[in-house]
């Protein structure tokens, strides 16, 4: 077992006040603080405590075979297939979507790097910690026709009745928004953004919705992404609940303190709320209509065991209460303690762990037992056998 030393990232949409806080750090910190990273991935390898010290991505690169396991490594080659986060957004994340692997091996064959870096998905599941705002998948056609009558904004409202009528109204309607010409998107903007201040007072969801998006405007004014918003569900995840967020699903997180595991992936595709470069035809392109990411809580399956489901074969995410064995015995996994103090006991020793600490478990570890009083959630891969 090894403990981990996560890695902070400080984009500048983190918060000065939530990973702190979670860790009993103090605040607001001098720089904002987006994400802890748990994992292997290159951009930001979690420290280990192994003699000499080396990040959890030379420990994988030095024996894939014995720290994955056979069978982890035969399915998902020679790197951890997940990463696990702490996720902080203090303003909104850009608008965007992930490919499926085809589609990023595709681009990738024509294109090299340019699109895509690597010829993976990158499937994600949100997990909330305290309330977490987002907007998630693109509304129906009829949620949409409702938002755009009581906008009332003309240019807005034609859009949505040419897009009505072709094949995917959903797809149509968010290409003729991301098609605004530059010289006219601060003015829709604009437009937009001030229908929504009035929209603001009415205590309903799409209410709800427009009061966020005035919210937004203040992080990025003028920005297209203002309009792609009201395009889609505006959602409040609750303590516990979770989104999993497959290929194709249009989505910004845009505050609040949550879990995040994901494959271990960059591939990204933007479109707005963003200075990053934006690649339009290819998000409308990889783009889902019907893909929601609907919330739900994790599922009881043994007692003290709950796991939250996902299309991924990447990863699967439990919650465990101590006073049990830890699931996915057969592969890698990064245990996460929110809270508590827990002691995590194998055949190679015992190792603790306190509020928002973490550790590697190698395939080779074998069963570990977690004890203790605490908060402990487990992320293994799914689908390995007892060989």
């Amino acid at each position: 077992m090894d403990r981990l030393s996560p890695v902070v990232f400080n984009d500048a949409w983190g918060s000065h006040v939530a990973i702190a806080s979670l860790q009993g750090r103090d605040i607001p910190t001098a720089l904002p603080e987006s994400e802890l990273w748990m994992g292997a991935h290159e951009a930001g390898p979690a420290g280990t405590d192994r003699p000499g010290s080396p990040n959890l991505a030379e420990v994988v690169r030095a024996d894939p075979r014995r720290e994955l396991g056979e069978q982890c490594v035969a399915r998902h080659g020679e790197r951890l297939p997940f990463l696990l986060k702490v996720l902080a957004p203090g303003r909104a994340i850009s608008i965007q979507a992930h490919p499926t692997a085809a589609r990023a091996r595709e681009v990738r064959a024509t294109s090299g790097d340019t699109v895509y870096v690597d010829d993976a998905a990158k499937p994600e599941m949100l997990l909330a910690i305290t309330p977490f705002e987002v907007f998630l998948g693109l509304r129906p056609p009829e949620q949409v026709a409702e938002v755009t009558r009581r906008l009332a904004v003309p240019r807005l409202t034609a859009m949505a009745e040419q897009a009505a009528g072709e094949p995917e109204p959903s797809r149509a309607l968010l290409a003729a928004v991301l098609a605004t010409p530059a010289d006219r998107v601060a003015d829709l903007a604009r437009q937009v953004v001030a229908q929504c201040v009035r929209l603001s007072e009415d205590d309903d969801e799409v209410g709800r919705a427009a009061a966020a998006v005035v919210d937004v405007a203040e992080q990025h004014p003028d920005d297209i992404g203002l309009v792609v918003l009201l395009l889609m569900h505006h959602r409040v995840l609750a303590p516990g609940e979770y989104v999993d967020v497959a290929a194709g699903v249009l989505h910004s997180y845009v505050r609040g303190l949550g879990l995040e595991v994901l494959a271990n992936s960059d591939n990204v595709v933007r479109a707005g709320l963003t200075t990053k470069p934006v690649n339009v035809p290819e998000l409308l392109r990889i783009v889902d209509p019907g893909a929601t990411g609907v919330p739900g809580r994790g599922r009881p399956v043994e007692p003290g065991l709950e796991v939250h489901d996902s299309t991924s074969d990447r990863f699967l995410l439990h919650r465990v209460l101590p006073g049990r064995e830890l699931p996915g015995t057969c592969g890698p996994r990064i245990v996460f303690c929110l809270r508590g103090r827990v002691s995590l006991t194998a055949a190679s020793g015992t190792l603790v762990l306190e509020d928002v600490e973490s550790a590697f478990l190698p395939a080779w570890e074998g069963p570990v037992r977690v004890d203790g009083v605490g908060e402990v959630y487990v992320v293994s891969v799914p689908g390995l056998e007892q060989p």
